[in-house]
């Protein structure tokens, strides 16, 4: 059965590029340092640099990516077990999901990059973080509620082995994905642009790795 469907993974990849290709076209007309907050009188009274809000940018850009690798590429099955009819309700799903995913991140990244270029009032600092967190922690919540399949979630060799294995994990993933969604959000309100990206970046490690290692150890627990 075909598995990939090739138009929808370019729309994906339209949505996934498209709000850097913007920012490449008005790079030049923004100023070096950009207002991101202005005071009661109208006066900017915070500003970065246009590589603070590249580095911002290229952090979206990453989560993006990475979201699509995660959906795309891991893991690959080579033997398909439904019918006809399961396995088209399962792929309806999967993509529904995906493109609501880089629908929310491609809108949002660009609506920051339009606030920027028009010289708009934006805690650009914040609300990045923010937007972030708050996807992570909605994934994290959906994860919780997951059943079994062999399209979204952790899909480690044995979470699929075990539907007990995958139930316990996606409970603690659903509950690690949303507290750190939310620690994200909180400390984006207060952590400077090198510090957040930081954060995030070991964030982004550790949701992926914990979950893996929390299954294996599962797995291997209740072999004795």
């Amino acid at each position: 059965m075909k598995h990939t469907d090739y138009v929808k993974e370019v729309l994906l990849l339209a949505l996934l590029i498209g709000p850097m290709v913007y920012l490449a076209l008005i790079w030049n007309t923004l100023p070096a340092q950009i207002p991101t907050n202005f005071n009661l009188n109208g006066e900017a009274d915070g500003m970065v640099y246009k590589r603070e809000f590249l580095l911002l940018m290229i952090f979206l850009f990453f989560t993006n990516g990475l979201l699509y690798a995660l959906f795309r590429y891991i893991p690959k099955r080579d033997v398909w077990d439904e019918t006809p009819a399961e396995f088209r309700a399962y792929m309806s799903e999967y993509y529904r999901i995906r493109f609501r995913i880089h629908i929310y991140l491609a809108v949002f990244t660009s609506i920051v990059i339009y606030l920027i270029s028009t010289g708009k009032e934006v805690f650009l600092e914040k609300w990045v973080f923010v937007g972030v967190g708050l996807l992570i922690a909605a994934l994290g919540v959906f994860l919780r509620h997951l059943k079994p399949n062999y399209f979204v979630g952790v899909r480690t060799p044995w979470t699929l082995a075990s539907d007990v294995i995958w139930t316990e994990t996606h409970h603690m993933a659903g509950r690690l994905w949303l507290y750190a969604g939310i620690a994200i959000m909180v400390a984006g309100m207060f952590l400077p642009v090198m510090s957040g990206v930081f954060l995030f970046i070991f964030a982004g490690m550790a949701l992926a790795a914990l979950p893996y290692i929390y299954s294996y150890r599962l797995f291997y627990k209740t072999q004795g």
